[in-house]
């Protein structure tokens, strides 16, 4: 019988945000390929104010700083076991 514990957890965090600032959206990005490993990142065709930023790892601390510099985020914590 296997253990669980074994097991390795592999986190990714989901990064979604809307500025009406190309310069801010530039100036969030470049922070956040600063200090994480960049796995995707795209700008939405359609409403050219949302962006979307996969990074490997857990970055709760995202929140805070995305607060008062964009006018809309979503952070989703993906866990994989």
């Amino acid at each position: 019988m296997s253990s669980d514990t074994s097991r390795k957890v592999r986190t990714k965090t989901l990064i979604f945000f809307t500025s009406y600032s190309e310069k801010d959206a530039k100036k969030v990005l470049s922070y956040i390929k600063s200090k994480y490993k960049i796995l995707e990142e795209s700008r939405s065709i359609v409403v050219r104010e949302l962006y979307y930023v996969s990074i490997e790892g857990r970055a709760d601390e995202l929140h805070e700083f995305l607060k008062d510099r964009v006018l809309w985020h979503k952070i989703d914590i993906i866990e994989f076991k």
